[in-house]
């Protein structure tokens, strides 16, 4: 039975980097790379290897090993580098996030992972568009942290929106995981 002063974490994320100039990423793409909702995202992230990049496994391991709390999973999708997204993608989406959200309030805090290079066939700053709307569900004395990658384009909506950013520190990308487990 899971102590019910454990805190409750929020795992959430919208993880892309994106060429404008290439074909647009559709709902098909996160499909097969990795998309959960719910207790399946706090599961994949601590299985021995799991399917989605590394910040969320080193988030989640980080809060298994400081002590009890409950992860509570919304929703997860990431895929590879690709064109914008499909903007109805992305709206389904914040919806989903939003909807899930909301059912599951209050919480403790939220952890997002975000690459940071997002677009949309229609938003140039999804990112930002998707912190300002957990902001504004979970109100503003939730701590929210999100991990980026070292290059991402920070825009002042998600400036104002969270409160702890983690940027990767290599390049290849090695430190995925420790960067998630200093969130």
């Amino acid at each position: 039975m899971p102590d019910p002063s454990a805190p409750r974490v929020a795992l959430l994320g919208f993880s892309i980097e994106c060429n404008k100039f290439a074909p647009p990423a559709t709902k098909a793409h996160f499909l097969a790379r990795t998309y959960l909702e719910g207790d399946a995202i706090a599961a994949e992230a601590r299985a021995p290897t799991p399917t989605m990049l590394p910040e969320t496994p080193g988030f989640v391991a980080e809060m298994d090993a400081s002590g009890p709390w409950m992860p509570v999973g919304i929703a997860l999708a990431m895929t590879e580098p690709n064109g914008p997204v499909e903007h109805a993608f992305f709206v389904e989406l914040l919806d989903t996030i939003s909807r899930r959200l909301r059912l599951v309030l209050p919480v403790d805090a939220v952890y997002i992972c975000s690459h940071g290079a997002g677009l949309t066939t229609e938003e140039d700053d999804p990112d930002g568009v998707l912190f300002e709307m957990v902001r504004g569900i979970v109100g503003p004395d939730v701590p929210i942290a999100a991990t980026l990658d070292l290059h991402a384009n920070v825009s002042e909506r998600m400036v104002q929106s969270i409160d702890v950013f983690i940027g990767y520190r290599t390049n290849p990308h090695l430190d995925m995981r420790e960067r998630g487990a200093e969130a």
